[in-house]
C-alpha cells in the first residue's frame, strides 16, 4: 500500500508540473517555427547546443509509460530448510525468483528560457513476491535452520513458507541539452498530407547529452514462517529481515532518436556512481511469541553503481502524439539485499547485526506507453 500512495504522490507532482507546462505548449502552437531542413543541417550538429522550437528538439513534453520487468537479485547462493537426517537441502536462496511485475515511468521536460532543458523522471516498480515452501518428507525427517538447533518451532520443523519481496522507487532530475532538425513540411508545394495533419515523410533527428541527479530506493523483505506440530498443536515462529537502500548521486546520459514519417525510433542510456545508506533490520520470534534472540539492525555507507539502457520504437498518431514501446535492462551494484542478511545463529545474542552490502540486481523488460511533444 505504501509503494501505491508513493508512486501516486509522484504522479500527482508530475500532473502539476504538466499542468503548469501546458498554456506555454499551447502557446507554442500559435507561434511560427523556425525549422531547418535536413540538407541545411550543419555537419557539427553533435557539438552544435542551440534552442530549437521544432518537432526534433520540443519545447515542452510528457511521456506516461507503463513498465512490466523481472528483477533479477544477486546474493550469495546458501541453503535455508535442510534436513539434518538425510543431508539434503530442501530450500536454498537460489529457488527465490521473481516473475515480471508492473511498473511505471513518466516524464516532464520544459525549455528554460529558450536553452537547456529541465527534466523530471520518476521510474517505479510496484512489490513483487518469490516464494518457497518445505513440507517435512517423512516422520524420519529432521528439518532445521543450517547449523541451528535453538528455539522451539525451528527444530524439527513440519512446514515452513518463505517470502521475498522487493520494491524499488527512483526521482531523477536532469538537464538534457539538444541539437537537432528536421524536414520543413510544405503542404502548399505538392507534400502529402499524412495522419493528423502533417506531412507523411518529414524527417527529424536530434541527439541530446545531459547531466542529472538521482535518487534510487530499493526496499526488500525476506519472511520465514515456521510450523512445528506437538500434540497436535501448532507451534508457530518467524524469522523476518528488512533491508532498505538509499542511493543518492549524480549520473551522465545520452539520448538519439530518428523518425521519419510515421515511424521512429529512440534510444538512450545512463550511468551514475552513487553513494548508497544502506541499512537492515532482523528479527527472530519463536514459540510463544517471544524473541529468540533481540531484534538487531545496523547500516553502512558504501558505494553504488547505476547503469540504464532502453531502446524504444516510435509510431505518430498526431503531430503531437506517439505512441512508444521499447525494452529496457537497468544493472545496480553495491546493494544490501536481504537473502545475504541470514543469520541462523540464534543461540548468539550479538549475531544478525552484520550488514553484507556486495548484492547486485539485474532488471529487463518492457515499456509501452503515450508522449506529448510539443
Amino acid at each position: 500500500m505504501n509503494n501505491v500512495r508513493l508512486a501516486g504522490g509522484s504522479l500527482l507532482v508530475l500532473f502539476v508540473a504538466l499542468a503548469s507546462t501546458l498554456a506555454r505548449a499551447q502557446s507554442l502552437d500559435q507561434k511560427p517555427s523556425a525549422v531547418s531542413s535536413i540538407s541545411e543541417c550543419q555537419e557539427d550538429w553533435l557539438d552544435d547546443c542551440r534552442p530549437s522550437w521544432n518537432d526534433a528538439c520540443p519545447s515542452v513534453y510528457v511521456q506516461v509509460e507503463g513498465l512490466f520487468m523481472m528483477r533479477e537479485p544477486r546474493f550469495t547462493d546458501q541453503p535455508i530448510i535442510f534436513d539434518a537426517n538425510a543431508g539434503t537441502t530442501l530450500v536454498s536462496t537460489s529457488d527465490l525468483d521473481f516473475n515480471f511485475d508492473p511498473g511505471l515511468r513518466a516524464t516532464v521536460g520544459m525549455r528554460l528560457c529558450e536553452g537547456p532543458t529541465l527534466e523530471f523522471s520518476y521510474f517505479g516498480l510496484f512489490e513483487g513476491n518469490a516464494s518457497a515452501i518445505a513440507v517435512k518428507p517423512g516422520d524420519n525427517s529432521f528439518l532445521i535452520f543450517p547449523n541451528n538447533l535453538a528455539g522451539n518451532v525451528f527444530v524439527d520443523m513440519d512446514e515452513v513458507h518463505v517470502n521475498y519481496s522487493s520494491w524499488m522507487h527512483s526521482f531523477e532530475l536532469n538537464l538534457p541539452c539538444c541539437s537537432g532538425c528536421s524536414d520543413e513540411c510544405d503542404s502548399g508545394k505538392g507534400g502529402d498530407k499524412g495522419k493528423g495533419g502533417g506531412c507523411s515523410d518529414v524527417r527529424s533527428r536530434s541527439f541530446e547529452w545531459f547531466a542529472g541527479l538521482r535518487y534510487l530506493n530499493l526496499g526488500e523483505e525476506l519472511n520465514i514462517s515456521a510450523q512445528r506440530i506437538i500434540l497436535d498443536q501448532i507451534e508457530e515462529g518467524s524469522y523476518n529481515i528488512r533491508t532498505a537502500n538509499h542511493l543518492y548521486g549524480a549520473q551522465l546520459g545520452a539520448r538519439l532518436r530518428r523518425s521519419r514519417g510515421l515511424f521512429g525510433w529512440e534510444a538512450t542510456g545512463k550511468a551514475g556512481i552513487f553513494g548508497n545508506d544502506a541499512q537492515q533490520t532482523q528479527a527472530a520470534i519463536d514459540f510463544p511469541n517471544f524473541p529468540l534472540r533481540p531484534s538487531v539492525s545496523s547500516s553502512e555507507g558504501v558505494v553504488a553503481f547505476v547503469g540504464e539502457v532502453n531502446l524504444s520504437t516510435l509510431y505518430r498518431l498526431t503531430d503531437v502524439w506517439n505512441v512508444k514501446a521499447g525494452y529496457n535492462v537497468m544493472w545496480i551494484e553495491g546493494l544490501a539485499l536481504a537473502p545475504d542478511q541470514l543469520d541462523f545463529n540464534f543461540a548468539s545474542a550479538s549475531s544478525g547485526n552484520q550488514l553484507r552490502n556486495g548484492g547486485s540486481m539485474f532488471l529487463h523488460g518492457v515499456n509501452a506507453g503515450l508522449e506529448a511533444r510539443w
